[in-house]
């Protein structure tokens, strides 16, 4: 019998849930609100859970806007941030874009299409191989 085993230790995260329509002030407001919140909590990670919306940010302009607008609060976002988003072609090309702006500005940034990789993005996890365990008793 195999069976796979993960170990996580989770560490603090900031969870952002939005739902409705993000366009380019939305987005810029919402990086002002996760920056006061993680400025009080400095050692965790942020989930940003946006499964429920719909993005009006279509170019590199904007979205550049957006991570310089993150840069500016570097000191803040120092750990990891990971988003939530649906999976749909145009959204997942859209956040390719993003991740390649937070990217070069070294923010440690991974989009999602679900919800347990990010959560296992965000944790130290381990890979525990039950097959490498001794049984404790045998049949």
């Amino acid at each position: 019998m195999s069976a796979e085993v993960k170990i996580y230790k989770i560490k603090e995260f900031i969870r952002l849930t939005r739902k409705g329509t993000i366009d380019l002030d939305r987005s810029i407001r919402t990086v002002h609100e996760l920056a006061a919140t993680a400025s009080f909590h400095a050692d965790c990670n942020i989930l940003i859970d946006s499964r429920e919306t719909v993005v009006t940010v279509p170019d590199m302009k904007d979205l550049f806007e957006i991570t310089l607008e993150v840069a500016r609060f570097k000191s803040v976002f120092k750990n990891k941030i990971a988003n939530v988003i649906p999976n749909d072609e145009e959204r997942i090309s859209t956040a390719n874009k993003f991740q390649a702006c937070m990217n070069l500005k070294d923010f440690e940034y991974k989009f999602f299409t679900d919800f347990e990789g990010a959560i296992e993005w965000l944790s130290d996890t381990s890979l525990l191989n039950t097959n490498d365990i001794s049984p404790l008793c045998e049949d």
